[in-house]
């Protein structure tokens, strides 16, 4: 019955020299109808068409007047902010400025109505940007624009109604919006360096295309029960199938609770494919309400739901588990934790990044391993790719349904016998730089490579945790080196979706580091006495994508950290010995004091990476204040002496010491102690 629909559908949008005999073609096929066979659908599988749906095409990718951005229907996707400069000398002719294209989603009707472009925008040395500006928006080949004369104040945005004729649209025609500017810019309250910029595709942007228009068919297909498990494939007839079929926008309940856990996503034809897997252990056989919502962005809501009859009772359903039979996307939603350890041993740097990924690029590659070389992929499958290599030999067992160690041998060994593989794998497959995580060009790296995929005990197919372990080597050139930088790819799908960090370098007793330098990034940078240590760390709430830490070893070997700290202990246990020594005849507590306080603040500079010549010239100045310390210090009062007014005191001297001692008592013999070193003299 759908495809009755959609062959109508394309009759009726034929061209205009065709459209009165479609017409009558189409009034004979409705007569026709009820002769027709027709399929019976199950009453456990539904076809839900909500229509025309009211939503925003976010613009996204890069875009100017040559070349052309998409858009997009996801919130998620805009992690990737871009703003241009607008061209605002005056000119006689129309000046294009922006263009985006996408896809019409879904078959159906467009209906007449007013569709807006929202712009993003900011001034700058000015109070207003006052223009001529035009949009342009070209639908399945029928064009529609509107021409106003706007004053932009200083952001955030401002729209231009468009009005669109009643359409009927097929999926995978094009809409192409495209904006241009009228014989420049006039200022209001300008300067001589006044600019306006336009931008989209971050996180807080709102450009993009309001319209009303189909976004998605959604086919709940009948569920498939193995043992405690039931499987509910879901099926979204839409170009943004990808986009709309992400885990933090789709909601699956089952009697009114939510299923837990990621969902499995592969590709269909014209659209993809949704497995949500609920644990029914405990539950009996009946009648089961499945809802689906769909929440692509805020204030669009797509609800559908089915009742399925579920027979529990243990048994396996028609198969074990689910398989997909086309390659699962990996824009389902995923986490990326990367863990890199630096370590700096003579000119090199030995470099092991460790992934650990978990959800939809999980799936993926393991679905990927077991379908090496199978021939009904895709042309543009990564995976065909492998299969078609002429260095791959095939494995036992593949197909099964399970990740096996030779198929597990055969990407190893694809990914360490070239460079070229393993800067691919990372690139294109994983969409991530290679030359962030490995430390350098692929192409430039010293020694054997090391790589270690390990499934973390579970070689079934489905989301679990993947962990790959890549060691690498680079010659540690003269001058500095970038320690680690943004190392997820900008791209209009997003594979990822929550991302963490902790990469640490650590060098030996003898190298010392010059200086860190962050850029959007915190570091810390430790010495220790037998390593130097610095740590750039985030977590997925903190999730940083654009940033770089840079090193600049150090050249000299007082610099190193064991040398460095003999160096300083030396300082210190000098100038110690000198107070000591310096205040026999004088107060000793402000160089005790000065000796305590000095040493901390020493060692916390050592402890916190600063530069080592720089903490040995601090050490020098404290010896020096140490010093001028003692000169100021006042020298010891003889107690009793002012008791005993205008009356000779005999005195004796200390052998040891030198120090001057009064006598203040007749007796004998007569021990008292020197009140320099505090040795007992006997006076006899």
């Amino acid at each position: 019955m759908n495809e009755i629909w959609r062959g109508i559908q394309r009759l009726i949008t034929g061209g205009n020299g065709m459209r009165r005999a479609n017409l009558v073609t189409v009034v004979l096929l409705f007569m026709l109808i009820p002769l027709l066979p027709l399929q019976e659908v199950s009453a456990n599988q539904s076809v839900v068409n909500p229509g025309p749906v009211e939503h925003t095409l976010f613009f996204i990718g890069e875009a100017d007047g040559t070349k052309s951005g998409s858009m997009t229907p996801s919130e998620s996707s805009l992690n990737n902010f871009i703003e241009n400069e607008v061209n605002t000398e005056a000119s006689a002719e129309q000046l294009k400025l922006l263009s985006f294209e996408s896809s019409i989603a879904s078959d159906g009707i467009i209906p007449e109505g007013t569709w807006i472009y929202r712009t993003n925008y900011r001034v700058e040395g000015a109070s207003t940007a006052a223009a001529n500006w035009t949009v342009e928006i070209e639908i399945a080949g029928e064009t529609f624009s509107n021409s106003i004369f706007s004053v932009a104040g200083r952001g955030p945005s401002f729209d231009i109604d468009v009005e669109i004729d009643e359409l009927v649209v097929n999926q995978g025609e094009q809409i192409i919006v495209t904006f241009y500017l009228e014989n420049g810019i006039m200022w209001t309250s300008p300067d001589d360096n006044s600019k306006m910029f336009v931008s989209w595709g971050g996180p807080e942007s709102t450009a993009g295309l309001v319209v009303n228009a189909p976004l998605v068919e959604i086919e709940m297909m009948e569920p498939n029960v193995d043992g405690n498990e039931v499987f509910f494939p879901i099926r979204f007839h839409s170009s943004f199938g990808n986009e709309l079929a992400k885990s933090d926008s789709m909601i699956a309940k089952i009697r009114g609770d939510t299923i837990q856990g990621d969902p499995y996503i592969s590709t269909i034809s014209d659209g993809v494919e949704v497995v949500y897997v609920w644990n029914a252990e405990g539950f009996q056989s009946g009648e089961y309400t499945l809802n689906l919502t769909l929440q692509p962005q805020e204030g669009v809501n797509i609800q559908t739901e089915i009742i399925h009859n579920l027979v529990l009772d243990g048994s396996s359903g028609d198969g074990d588990g689910w398989y997909p039979s086309s390659e699962p996307v990996r824009t389902g939603g995923t986490n990326l934790h990367l863990d890199i350890n630096v370590n700096q041993v003579d000119d090199r740097l030995e470099r092991t990044s460790k992934l650990e990924i978990e959800g939809a690029v999980s799936t993926w590659i393991r679905w990927g391993l077991d379908n090496i070389g199978n021939e009904s992929l895709d042309s543009t499958s990564w995976w065909r790719e492998l299969g078609d290599s002429g260095s791959i030999v095939g494995a036992d067992n593949l197909n099964n349904r399970v990740v096996d160690d030779s198929e597990i041998d055969i990407l190893e060994n694809y990914l360490t016998g070239s460079s070229r593989n393993l800067a691919d794998f990372i690139d294109r497959a994983l969409a991530l730089e290679s030359k962030s995580i490995l430390g350098g060009d692929p192409f430039d790296l010293e020694g054997a490579l090391d790589i270690d995929i390990d499934m973390n005990g579970q070689n079934s197919f489905g989301p679990e945790p993947i962990t790959i372990t890549i060691r690498s080597s680079t010659v540690l050139d003269s001058g500095s080196f970038v320690f680690i930088e943004s190392f997820v790819r900008s791209q209009s799908q997003t594979y990822w979706t929550k991302v963490s960090l902790d990469a640490t370098l650590s060098t030996n007793p003898l190298q010392g580091i010059s200086n860190v330098f962050s850029e959007e990034i915190d570091s810390n940078h430790l010495r220790i006495g037998i390593a130097e240590n610095v740590r750039v760390s985030f977590s997925s709430e903190e999730r940083i994508d654009d940033f770089r830490v840079t090193i600049t070893p150090a050249t000299s070997f007082v610099d190193g950290p064991m040398i460095g700290l003999f160096l300083l202990l030396a300082i210190l246990i000098v100038s110690a010995t000198v107070s000591v020594r310096g205040t026999r005849n004088k107060t000793r507590s402000p160089s005790i004091f000065w000796l305590i306080l000095s040493a901390s603040i020493l060692l916390v500079l050592y402890t916190m990476g600063i530069r080592m010549t720089l903490v040995l010239g601090a050490g020098v100045g404290t010896f020096v204040l140490s010093l001028i310390i003692i000169f100021i210090s006042p020298s010891l009062r003889i107690d009793g002496l002012d008791e005993i007014p205008n009356k000779k005191i005999p005195v004796i001297d200390c052998p040891i010491c030198n120090q001057a001692n009064p006598i203040t008592s007749d007796e004998r013999p007569l021990r008292l102690p020197c009140g320099g070193c505090g040795r007992t003299l006997l006076i006899e």
